[in-house]
C-alpha cells in the first residue's frame, strides 16, 4: 500500500479531469466507455463496463478504505464533488478530491463508510448499469472484490480486533443496509478449500471473459481450470 497516495490528489493538481457528476450522465458516460472500448478487439459493452469499473474501484477504494481503517480518516468521496483524472486510454488513474477530509467518528459500520457507499458507489453503479446493460450485482461484486482484498490486507497489518477492521468485516457480513435495502457488498468473495489449498473465489462472475482477448480472472467462480488472468 506504499504507493496508494498517488491515486488521490487535491484540487491544485494541474491535470485535466472529468467532474464526477459527468459520470452520472448516460450520454457522457457512454462516450467514455466507447473510448475505453478501443483498447480491445471485439469489445462487448457490458464487459467493457466491467473492466472500466474494476480500474475505477481499485484506484478509489484502495487508498480511501486504507485511510479510513488504518488512520481513522474520512476522505471526501461524494461523486458530485470529486474529479476523475483519466489515463490516455480512458481508464481512471487518479481521483481529484475537494478537500483533505476529517477524522472518522462513526456510530456504526455503515456510518463509517456512508459517504463512500451512498454518494459514490450507489449512483455510479446505477449509472454504469444503465449505460452499458451490465447488471448492478456484477458492478457491486467488482467493488466488493476490491474492498474485501483491501480489508484483508488491513486485517493482516492491524489484527482482527482493530475497530476499523471489525467495521469492515461487518460491512461484508450484513445482508441489508440499516434502511432495509439490499447490501450490494454482502459476501463478495468466498474462500473455498480444496485438499490442502484454499482458493479465493468471487461470488459473482465479472463477465470479463466476454471480451475474447481476456482470460478468465484468477478468482473466477466458473471452472477453476479457466482461471488464468488477473482478478
Amino acid at each position: 500500500m506504499a504507493t496508494i497516495g498517488e491515486q488521490l490528489v487535491l484540487e491544485d493538481d494541474p491535470r485535466p479531469y472529468v467532474p464526477g457528476s459527468e459520470l452520472l450522465d448516460e450520454r457522457r458516460l457512454g462516450r467514455l466507455l466507447a473510448r475505453f472500448a478501443e483498447n480491445y478487439e471485439q469489445p462487448d459493452l457490458p464487459a467493457v463496463a466491467t473492466q472500466w469499473s474494476k480500474w475505477h474501484f481499485s484506484v478509489l477504494l484502495t487508498p480511501v478504505l486504507a485511510a479510513n481503517v488504518i488512520a481513522d480518516w474520512h476522505l471526501p468521496t461524494d461523486i458530485q464533488l470529486i474529479g476523475v483524472i483519466l489515463s490516455e486510454d480512458s481508464r481512471t488513474s487518479a481521483i481529484r478530491l475537494s478537500g483533505e477530509g476529517s477524522a472518522v467518528r462513526p456510530a456504526d459500520a455503515h456510518e463509517r463508510f456512508d459517504v463512500l457507499i451512498e454518494r459514490h458507489l450507489k449512483p455510479l453503479i446505477a449509472a454504469l448499469s444503465h449505460a452499458s446493460g451490465l447488471p448492478q450485482k456484477v458492478l457491486w461484486s467488482n467493488a466488493g472484490n476490491v474492498a474485501e482484498n483491501v480489508m484483508r490486507e488491513c486485517e493482516t497489518l492491524l489484527g482482527t480486533d482493530h475497530p476499523g477492521v471489525q467495521a469492515g468485516s461487518l460491512l461484508f457480513a450484513s445482508r441489508h443496509w440499516p434502511d432495509g435495502s439490499r447490501n450490494g457488498l454482502y459476501q463478495p468473495v468466498r474462500y473455498v478449500s480444496k485438499g490442502d489449498e484454499t482458493h479465493r473465489q468471487r461470488r459473482v462472475c465479472c463477465l470479463r471473459y466476454l471480451i475474447p482477448s481476456l482470460a478468465y480472472c484468477k478468482s473466477c467462480p466458473l471452472d477453476v481450470s479457466r482461471r488464468q488472468g488477473p482478478g
